[in-house]
């Protein structure tokens, strides 16, 4: 602003000496110095522009020529890893995600041997995936893998696959479940074709009917691991734990109590290390310990107990069907028996009926006979009587044989 204002009264100035110069002077003379006087002010001007634009382009420079060293510096502290505390809290602030209170960064490389170390035993995971299709008849399941691109699943891979979002408290069944063992049939770009590894019962074919997703696959079933759950809340254990067995996350890492077995006890020294069995008596602090699970192996010995079960369901009710059809002949037999037991029923009354007449019968009979008897007894000894009188009377009786019926008699 100074410089111009100075130019403009320089201007008026020389406008001035002109006009009085003009009077002595040859006016082609006085018009060549006003320009010559135009031009020096314009090169004046021009001079002090770029002057000032070298100033401003020379401190962005600088300016942009710190920050591509610090950004430099950066880049290689996050390549190559630092110990340097100002370049890590430089990169704390530009919201890198930087461990409060750290004293070092690891190298990328380092970080990509850590991960390979975690990947190794989780292996590769797919997430957002989409079921777009179930067969219930071969019990094939059509999935789309968002990323990566190619999808990167191989065909005859087992994976495990788990429905995304939290789970269902009480009841299981109303959040995300795990769906179980596939292998993947084919695959081509991000379209792949799942197969049960295991027979699938109705209910299972109709959770996977119904399931919308998104899934997660899994190439290796997930270790359970105290880390996941540490710094968690009672109130959030119990949000995502069921009831029967959140009391033992509460209580990991806490001290131990006389209750507690062996198997739930882990011993630590003076200086924090874990001690071993053997030297438990040495252990400075005692503290509860959960039990990691194998899921793998829970997971397969569950599916096994559910198939014994259905079975076990299935003969169950084959054999109720069986005492059904039973019973329902033992009851067409009982009738058929009760119906022939009022018939022989009928048949005894008239047996016993006939036997009552035939016992009369027989009384009467019996008593006939023993009249009988009793008439031949006195007959046969009134014949006697009459033999030995007879014989007393004949004369011949001692010189004759006797001879019939009263010969016979003596």
């Amino acid at each position: 602003m100074y410089v111009l204002i100075v130019l403009l009264l320089l201007l008026i100035a020389s406008i001035v000496a002109a006009y009085f110069g003009a009077q002595t002077w040859h006016w082609a003379h006085t018009t060549l110095v006003v320009l010559v006087f135009l031009a020096a002010a314009g090169f004046f001007i021009l001079a002090s522009e770029t002057l000032r634009i070298n100033a401003v382009l020379r401190k962005q420079a600088n300016r942009l020529e710190t920050e591509l060293a610090q950004v430099i510096s950066r880049n290689e502290a996050l390549q190559h890893g630092t110990r340097d505390s100002q370049v890590i809290n430089a990169l704390a602030a530009e919201e890198v995600a930087v461990p409060e209170g750290t004293e070092e960064i690891p190298s990328i490389a380092d970080l990509e041997h850590r991960l390979h170390l975690v990947t190794r035993l989780r292996g590769s995971v797919w997430r957002k995936v989409m079921p777009t299709g179930f067969d219930r008849q071969t019990g094939t399941v059509t999935v789309t893998v968002e990323s990566p691109q190619p999808s990167g699943i191989a065909a005859d891979t087992i994976v495990c696959v788990f429905e995304e979002g939290p789970p269902g408290h009480p009841d299981p069944a109303s959040g995300a479940q795990y769906l179980g063992e596939f292998r993947v049939k084919d695959a081509a770009g991000q379209q792949a074709s799942l197969v049960s590894v295991n027979l699938l019962d109705e209910a299972e074919q109709r959770r996977l009917a119904s399931s919308r997703g998104p899934w997660s696959l899994y190439e290796t079933m997930p270790i359970d691991q105290n880390e996941i759950f540490a710094g968690l809340s009672e109130e959030k254990l119990r949000e995502l734990l069921p009831a029967e067995s959140v009391e033992e996350y509460l209580r990991q890492g806490t001290p131990a109590g006389p209750d507690d077995d062996q198997w739930h006890v882990a011993g630590f020294d003076e200086d924090n290390n874990p001690v071993g069995p053997d030297d438990m008596g040495e252990a400075v602090k005692k503290l509860y310990q959960r039990r990691l699970r194998d899921y793998s192996v829970e997971f397969s010995e569950l599916h096994r107990r559910r198939v014994e079960l259905l079975a076990n369901i299935e003969a169950v009710v084959a054999d109720n069907e069986k005492l059904k059809a039973a019973l329902a002949s033992a009851e067409n037999l009982g009738a058929f028996r009760e119906d022939e037991i009022r018939k022989l029923t009928i048949d005894l009354a008239g047996v016993k009926k006939e036997r009552e007449i035939i016992e009369k019968h027989l009384a009467n009979v019996e008593q006939q006979l023993a009249n009988a008897r009793r008439l031949l007894g006195q007959a046969i000894a009134e014949n006697r009587r009459l033999a030995d009188e007879l014989a007393r009377r004949s004369p011949r009786s001692s010189a004759v044989p006797a001879e019939g019926p009263l010969a016979a008699s003596r």
